[in-house]
């Protein structure tokens, strides 16, 4: 690809993050969507996994402000498997994890508590693979008793 071309893309990809950021610390979190959803197609047209990554990373924390934790662990995971598929650095997509994890596995006991076991089940399968080993193996046990429950026996 052409020096100058590939600099104005890079470019346009600063400018739809940094769009994006700011729109998100506005609240205008549905303008934020549409500007990272418009960043991802631009740099899955070009492969470009590192801004695919910062585009998922982006969207992830969007969802996590909407309370929306199995979709931002959802977008979590792509930017994590992004960066893999660069093999860049995840520091900061492994960290929101670790935090989106733990504040799944806590939303999974409030359901629980609520008698909503299917939904607690839910939040317990999404947060497993990236909680701390404490915490996964009395997931797990959550996860087996409800089973037992909602199963019969």
């Amino acid at each position: 690809m052409e020096d100058a071309l590939f600099m104005e893309i890079a470019n346009e990809i600063k400018v739809l993050n940094s769009q994006a950021v700011k729109l998100v610390s506005q609240g205008r979190l549905t303008e934020a969507e549409a500007i990272c959803k418009k960043g991802l197609e631009l740099t899955g047209n070009l492969a470009y996994y590192e801004g695919m990554a910062v585009f998922f990373f982006n969207l992830a924390n969007l969802e996590a402000l909407r309370d929306d934790l199995i979709k931002a662990m959802t977008y979590g995971a792509l930017c994590a498997e992004m960066h893999d598929k660069a093999q860049a650095d995840a520091e900061d997509c492994d960290a929101l994890m670790r935090s989106l994890a733990k504040a799944a596995m806590k939303k999974g006991v409030e359901r629980e508590k609520k008698g909503e076991l299917k939904t607690a089940l839910e939040y317990y399968y999404v947060s497993l693979p990236f909680l701390e080993l404490k915490y996964r193996q009395a997931t797990l046990k959550e996860i087996e008793l409800i089973e037992r429950l909602t199963n019969g026996g």
